[in-house]
């Protein structure tokens, strides 16, 4: 899990989600803005869509935050992952969320 300052709460989410760009992968979305920090902010949505069972989701949604946890690109970034996500491994999942932060952390 991150620590708090790492983690975006509502007021910030609901900022992002509007003003962000997206980026789509064939595993998750992605909304990213840059922030004036000098870290980046991350939030996982993991809504019951995924699966009935809290246990899934949850597993999935600390699955991103550790996969997460050394991006420091000074970005506010909304994880959407998809119902195959809960699919792949963490070695391929983390491969999926570099490859689509990739194009993110080169502008």
């Amino acid at each position: 899990m991150l620590p708090k300052s790492r983690r975006l709460f509502r007021q910030d989410f609901l900022v992002v989600k509007s003003h962000g760009r997206t980026h789509r992968s064939p595993h998750l979305s992605l909304v990213i803005q840059p922030n004036q920090f000098g870290y980046s902010r991350v939030s996982v949505v993991t809504s019951a869509k995924l699966d009935k069972r809290a246990v899934v989701r949850n597993k999935l949604r600390r699955r991103i935050y550790g996969c997460l946890k050394d991006f420091t690109a000074g970005a506010d970034l909304i994880v959407f992952p998809f119902k195959s996500a809960i699919l792949l491994t963490p070695e391929q999942l983390k491969t999926e969320l570099w490859q689509a932060l990739k194009p993110v952390t080169n502008t």
